[in-house]
């Protein structure tokens, strides 16, 4: 059974995620969980949905973000990137839907945003991007749910 099983079939899993989704919508998206459970929570859902519901759930999540976080985050993943010798394209701009396909590019590589933000958790807008993902993705998940229930 997979993640997105799980949180559709209720239970411990199920209140995990709620819990850890109430957290995100309280608050800066950045604050209230450690590194580790957004790691880990980006980690199990971001594989579990097609490519084009990961672009909305990244969309989703910038738009949360002020122009300038988003700016920041567009600076520190150049530098992370061109460390790391991943191409972006030479103009990424920071409104929530170029950032997010950005990102979703770099999602379908298995790992490659997970290196490229992960190693920068200290950093807000990495952290509240991450975790705004898993977020988003949960929320959709059992919305989705509750409609057809």
């Amino acid at each position: 059974m997979g993640i997105l099983d799980e949180l559709l079939g209720g239970g411990q899993r199920q209140k995990e995620y709620k819990d850890f989704l109430d957290r995100y919508d309280q608050g800066d998206p950045s604050e209230g969980y450690s590194d580790q459970e957004v790691l880990e929570r980006y980690g199990e859902v971001s594989h579990a949905v097609p490519p084009d519901q990961f672009a909305q759930a990244a969309q989703e999540a910038l738009s949360k973000l002020s122009p300038e976080q988003r700016n920041a985050l567009v600076k520190m993943l150049q530098e992370r990137a061109a460390e790391r010798g991943v191409t972006l394209p030479r103009e990424v701009a920071s409104d929530p839907k170029d950032l997010g396909q950005v990102l979703t590019d770099l999602h379908e590589k298995p790992g490659q945003l997970r290196d490229i933000l992960g190693g920068i958790m200290a950093s807000p807008q990495a952290k509240a991007v991450l975790a705004g993902i898993a977020a988003m993705v949960v929320r959709r998940v059992m919305q989705g749910s509750s409609r057809t229930a």
